[in-house]
């Protein structure tokens, strides 16, 4: 858990869907980018706006793996393109889900370069 993550990992583009919730709001979101330690996702620009720095986020890395579901911190939010641009930082990621990002991005990475 990095809370204070200034990018000190690589982080792989990815174009994933992703579940963002906080308070009773539940919205469909697109990541971009992750990494273990965070990710980078984009909302509509209509999105109900939130009001606190905490979210939830809820995904899954294959269809074969079970939903990661964790609670997360907005470092930057802006809008991009008529889209809402958020950053995030994961809080309290279990170590196995930790690892199994991490392994997701070497594998995808390590295909990519080859």
């Amino acid at each position: 858990m990095a809370i204070n993550e200034r990018r000190n990992t690589y982080r792989l583009p990815v174009e994933m869907a992703i579940t963002e919730e906080y308070g009773s709001t539940v919205q469909d979101a697109i990541a971009v980018n992750i990494s273990e330690h965070g990710m980078h996702y984009h909302r509509p620009n209509d999105s109900v706006p939130r009001k606190d720095k905490e979210v939830m986020l809820t995904f899954s890395l294959t269809k074969s793996l079970k939903p990661i579901k964790v609670l997360s911190w907005v470092v930057q939010e802006r809008v991009v393109d008529d889209k809402i641009a958020t950053h995030v930082t994961f809080m309290f990621l279990p170590e196995k889900d930790e690892e199994l990002i991490r392994d997701f991005v070497a594998s995808q990475d390590n295909r990519l370069l080859n």
